[in-house]
This record gives structure tokens, sequence and C-alpha cells, in this order.
């Protein structure tokens, strides 16, 4: 898998890839619950917030971001694997790629929230050096701290 940033003419393609996980997850899309991915190229590719693709050949297999929280402090958002490609290292190889653009843009804390159902998320997060701060009825918060 290649990581690169995205390319407006991208867009469309990773929209998709987000929304497949959704309708697996959940079995329906609700359009109004995701307003940042009906114009990723505005959303993201502005300021400090970056948005990145896996791509297998031409083919769209991954997607993550970064958002700026703070001077420190990164959000890790839209991390998403299609499904025939899950379970082989492309998470944890976006997640990584994340974390290092993010400590190189001066993070020194990583924050996501993920779905409290989603036990493999869950897992993913802690397997990779994430941990737990709390939850509310709907999702897990965790951060992951970066020394100078």
């Amino acid at each position: 898998m290649q990581i690169q940033a995205i390319q407006k003419e991208q867009c469309p393609a990773a929209k998709e890839v987000i929304l497949a996980g959704f309708l697996e997850r959940f079995g329906f899309i609700d359009h109004t619950l995701n307003p940042d991915i009906q114009d990723i190229w505005s959303e993201y590719m502005q300021g400090d917030h970056l948005f990145y693709v896996g791509m297998d050949g031409d083919r769209m297999i991954c997607t993550g971001a970064i958002r700026r929280e703070s001077q420190d402090t990164f959000q890790v958002v839209r991390m998403s694997v299609l499904k025939p490609y899950r379970k082989h290292g492309l998470g944890r190889r976006m997640l990584v790629h994340l974390e290092d653009k993010a400590i190189s843009m001066g993070a020194q804390k990583l924050i996501l929230e993920t779905n409290k159902q989603w036990a493999d998320a869950i897992q993913f997060y802690k397997k990779n050096g994430y941990s737990e701060t709390h939850e509310d009825e709907v999702s897990c918060y965790f951060q992951k701290e970066f020394p100078l």
C-alpha cells in the first residue's frame, strides 16, 4: 500500500470508502451525521488539517486524517480500511503515518474517538498505544502522548 495526501479528484472515492465502513457497521447511512465528508478537500486540505489515502495500485483501500486541535494536540479522524483489506496491518501503517505527520507538525498528544460498540476498533487503538480517557453513551475517547 502506498500512502499519499489526497488529491482533489480522489475525494469522492475517499467518501465512498468511509461510507462503506459506516454501512457495514450500522446497516444504514445517515448523511447528516458526517458533514465533513461532503467536501473533504475544503474540510481537510486547508491549514493544519490533512487527509491521506492508502492506495493498492489505482484502488483506494483506506483513509485517515488529522486535525490540529491546539498548538500541540491533533485529532485522528476518518480512519477506515475496506473490509477485504483488513487484518493485514494497513490500518496500523496509516495510523503510524498520521502520527509521524502530526509529530513533524509539533504534536505532543494525539486524541481520537470511536464508537463504543466497535470492539475491534477499540482493541486496535489500545494495541497501538492509545489509552482510553473516558466514554459517553456513544463513544470511547483515547489519547497517546509523545515526549519531546
